[in-house]
């Protein structure tokens, strides 16, 4: 009898407590490790105010993930297009569609955003299966924030996928990256040894429409009298090749169908298809990451189809 008083106390002032505060432990690290819940690249978010804030002027900006952060040019773009260009992309567009947009109204805050003549968004996420909906606004329930987003199994296994590696690799590297003036990387802060397989995927056309009809008004809205470029980039496949001309012909389509049916846009805006690089020797670390060499061919192939 003694002993089962002695293992209730041991659970109740013991066990469950521990157990308590273990589960409060996974909370903590569930809320502030999920990749979609908080801005995990301040460093760079305020490079850009700081260098938008303190520079000459800014007439043209480009948006968008470690794609064009790798891939464009905003100093080559200024002196191709003899205005003044500036680089503000961010790894994974803070993997949050909401958290993204709040960072390019801040940005614009701190210039005249109505003189801004031209905005290049470049994304990869149509050609990404799913990425669309994760960087999309979670409905807030009651009790949510007692409640985990996954198991601990889950999240662990969701820890070693092979996506998320490489995305706490790439978050290591965003800590070692320079920027220049312009916003762009500076190729000698950056190890480039393309070790990925390419890989080749796109997203459900409507989805991909929608979304990019959204990013679209939402940019229109920010920089009122801005031609917008909606870019889906570059990347390269080895010695494979692939037919997007249906993909491409039908996003095209139904992109422009939702501006002009749904948001009745008549804004100036144009989507563009960029082709694949066609050399190993034009990427850095994987398929969408272009090296210098790279970045200076995508960079002038997006000029020819903005003229």
């Amino acid at each position: 009898m003694l002993s089962m008083v002695n293992v209730s106390r041991f659970i109740s002032t013991g066990a469950i407590p521990l157990v308590l505060v273990a589960y409060a432990v996974f909370l903590c690290i569930d809320r502030t490790t999920h990749p979609y819940t908080r801005d995990r690249y301040d460093r760079d978010v305020n490079v850009h105010i700081q260098n938008v804030k303190n520079g000459p002027g800014v007439d043209a900006l480009v948006f968008g993930g470690s794609n064009a952060i790798y891939s464009l040019s905003a100093e080559y773009l200024s002196y191709d297009m003899g205005v003044d260009w500036y680089n503000a992309s961010l790894d994974d567009e803070l993997g949050s569609i909401n958290t993204y947009k709040n960072f390019v109204r801040d940005l614009s805050a701190r210039i005249d955003s109505t003189k801004v003549r031209y905005v290049v968004y470049s994304t990869i996420l149509p050609y990404s299966i799913g990425e669309i909906s994760m960087a999309q606004p979670q409905k807030r329930v009651i009790g949510e924030g007692i409640k985990p987003s996954g198991s601990f199994l889950g999240y662990v296994m969701q820890y070693m996928r092979p996506e998320q590696i490489a995305r706490r690799s790439q978050r290591h590297v965003a800590f070692q990256r320079q920027r220049n003036s312009f916003g762009d990387i500076v190729f000698e802060s950056v190890k480039c040894a393309f070790t990925k397989n390419p890989e080749h995927h796109r997203e459900e056309e409507d989805t991909s429409a929608n979304f990019l009809a959204d990013r679209t008004i939402f940019f229109a809205s920010v920089f009122p009298n801005a031609s917008i470029f909606i870019v889906l980039p570059s990347e390269y496949y080895g010695v494979a090749s692939f037919d997007d001309s249906i993909f491409e012909r039908d996003l095209r389509t139904k992109f422009y169908g939702l501006l002009r049916q749904k948001y009745h846009f008549d804004g100036t805006v144009k989507i563009i298809f960029q082709p694949p690089y066609s050399s190993i020797t034009q990427v850095c670390d994987n398929q969408r990451h272009a090296n210098e060499a790279g970045r200076a061919w995508r960079t002038r192939n997006l000029t020819e189809f903005m003229h």
